[in-house]
Formats: structure tokens, C-alpha cells, sequence
């Protein structure tokens, strides 16, 4: 791994303990903060995979939620699909929730001295 793609991989470790901060203190909606969990993870791996965590809990996760409309995209849903819809989301997260916020705390816990500098 060259410089530039340390620098780069260290910035996207440093977003991804940020986001588990903005989950775990619910400053981000918990469906859009594991989204983002997933697109950084998969930006992370691209360069050089994090092999001292195992994140798997995030994927199984996101394949879970992925097809469920968040945030705007709710909008263009009939209501009373969405509460079918929420329900059965409401089972997933009841699955996962304990599993992904220790996750969460041990990103934050893990990453605390990562530096974006080469």
C-alpha cells in the first residue's frame, strides 16, 4: 500500500468511527447510519481490508435492510405498506441491535488513535 492509498484508507477508517459515534449517540437515523457503515466498510476493503475487526455484522445487516425504503425514499410509499414494511424491519433491528452497537463501540474504541496523515 503506497502512501496516498494510507492516507486515503485512514481518512475513510476515521469517517467510519465517526459514523459509529453518530449511531451509537443517535445524531443519525440507525437505518441511514448503517447504510453509510456498508459504503465505507466496502471503500476500506477496496484499498486494504481491516483484518484486526471482524465487521461481517454489518453485511449481514445491510442484506437484510437493503431493500426497505429510508429517509426520502419513504415518501413514495403508500402508508399502509409502510407499516407492513416497518414491521417487519422492526424484527430485523430487534435481531441485530445489541450485536451492532457493541460493534459500533468497538470500532469507536479500536480506531480512536488512526491518523489521516502520512
Amino acid at each position: 500500500m503506497n502512501k496516498f492509498d494510507e492516507l486515503k484508507r485512514n481518512r475513510f477508517i476515521k469517517k467510519l468511527r465517526s459514523n459509529a459515534i453518530a449511531i451509537t449517540t443517535n445524531q443519525i437515523q440507525i437505518h441511514s447510519g448503517y447504510f453509510k457503515m456498508n459504503y465505507l466498510i466496502g471503500r476500506i476493503n477496496d484499498i486494504k481490508s481491516l483484518d484486526n475487526i471482524d465487521l461481517d455484522i454489518f453485511k449481514k445487516y445491510y442484506n437484510e435492510i437493503q431493500f426497505h425504503p429510508i429517509g426520502e425514499e419513504r415518501k413514495l410509499y403508500n402508508k399502509e405498506y409502510l407499516k407492513k414494511l416497518d414491521s417487519k424491519l422492526e424484527l430485523i433491528d430487534k435481531k441485530y441491535k445489541a450485536l451492532l452497537n457493541e460493534k459500533c463501540k468497538e470500532i469507536i474504541e479500536k480506531f480512536k488513535d488512526i491518523k489521516d496523515f502520512c
